[in-house]
């Protein structure tokens, strides 16, 4: 067997409250077996090419760590003796950087400082390195070559290794964006959940820098979420020694697939408007600068890009989906406004289904309006809701 059919054992990580949409894409990753979805991410098993694709098509993850140990901790040097039998000369070398991060779940039953066991790990790390080389590698805590991942659970830590390197959400086609855009991972996340088939108009009224009006096409057209064609990113297992299981992957041929599927998308005719407008005249330019460069040209110049207010404009279809995330407190209040809102929706948007992002519990109600779904999700560390609102002629009561 070579390395690069090893099998291992990778997490995904994702934010809270996305970990059943992430098994479900894991699932669909060739190579990924034994799926199984825990708090803050998805257990799997793989070769180095599975955890490869996993980087370049999963959409809702944050990153793909590979686990390289664990331990029963019942005290600090159980830490360091794990580091230490860890084979990391296969993959970094003493001229490469690296960093440890430290989460936790359960406390341990002994008193431990989170970053004194960040110490261990890079204590540890340096032994086994200078065993078998001589030297050390240093540590660079703002980009490293190298990123390793310690978790605490009671009595349980797991050293793992990031496949990943700059988070996934970080898509690469950003060139400007708003006050508070939302991550990629989170807006994909929210659009398997609304579920646009192509088959409808689609409209982000308050679209901010476009990030739900591109994930819903990128999706649609089965677009790679970790390539692009005019600047592949890198990931932190190319940076892996060679030794490594990830040091005898293809990575020119996953990528070419990824290249033929944008190709592919270059061909297809969106079959219905999909419409982003913004109150901004500033960020509608930058959602259509985004546009641009996130999606094929043929698909970019087909989205209708305007500066327009939600409170004046008229819906741009009889029926069809919106979604959106409204700036709370930004550039429009909704504390004075909730009634506006629900009077546009009911007034303008009957026969359309309205998914809405929002951070009060209570919004439907202030909205006046019944929630047909309320999935919670975490926009970084605010509690938020995606709301779902079909919208109907006349009342509803009726």
């Amino acid at each position: 067997m070579s390395l690069a059919n090893q099998p291992l054992t990778g997490f995904a990580v994702c934010p809270s409250g996305l970990e059943a949409l992430l098994a479900k894409e894991c699932e669909a990753i060739e190579g990924l077996s034994e799926v199984q979805a825990a708090r803050g991410g998805v257990h799997f098993r793989s070769d180095a090419n599975g955890m490869a694709r996993a980087n370049l098509w999963l959409r809702t993850a944050t990153r793909v760590l590979l686990l390289l140990d664990q331990c029963r901790l019942q005290k600090a040097d159980d830490i360091l003796a794990a580091a230490r039998r860890i084979p990391w000369e296969q993959y970094m070398g003493p001229q490469q950087t690296f960093r440890v991060d430290v989460n936790q779940g359960r406390s341990p039953t002994f008193q431990l400082a989170l970053p004194f066991a960040g110490l261990r790990v890079k204590d540890g790390l340096c032994d086994r390195m200078r065993e078998h080389f001589g030297d050390r590698p240093s540590v660079d805590t703002r980009s490293p070559d190298i990123r390793i991942w310690l978790f605490i659970d009671g009595e349980k830590a797991t050293l793992s290794i990031d496949t990943t390197g700059e988070p996934l959400f970080k898509r690469g086609w950003r060139q400007a964006k708003g006050e508070a855009p939302l991550r990629e991972n989170l807006a994909a996340a929210l659009i398997q959940e609304a579920n646009w088939d192509g088959q409808r108009p689609l409209l982000d009224p308050m679209c901010g820098s476009g990030t739900l009006i591109i994930e819903t096409v990128s999706r649609w057209a089965g677009l790679a979420p970790g390539f692009h064609p005019e600047e592949p990113r890198r990931f932190g297992f190319e940076n892996f020694g060679s030794q490594s299981p990830f040091g005898h992957i293809n990575m020119s041929s996953l990528r070419q697939a990824c290249a033929r599927q944008w190709q592919a998308a270059s061909e297809m005719v969106l079959p219905e408007r999909v419409v982003a407008r913004d109150l901004s005249e500033a960020l509608a330019q930058t959602t259509r600068r985004n546009v641009d460069r996130a999606l094929p040209r043929h698909l970019a110049r087909h989205i209708e890009v305007s500066a327009a207010d939600f409170f004046e404009a008229t819906a741009p279809a009889q029926t069809g989906l919106l979604i959106t995330n409204p700036p709370y407190g930004k550039r429009i209040d909704l504390d004075q406004d909730v009634r506006r809102l629900s009077e546009v929706l009911k007034r303008h948007y009957a026969g359309w289904t309205a998914w809405l992002l929002t951070d009060d519990p209570k919004f439907d109600s202030a909205l006046r309006l019944k929630a047909a779904r309320r999935m919670p999700v975490f926009n970084g560390d605010i509690e938020c809701r995606w709301m779902r609102f079909d919208m109907v002629s006349g009342s509803a009561r009726g």
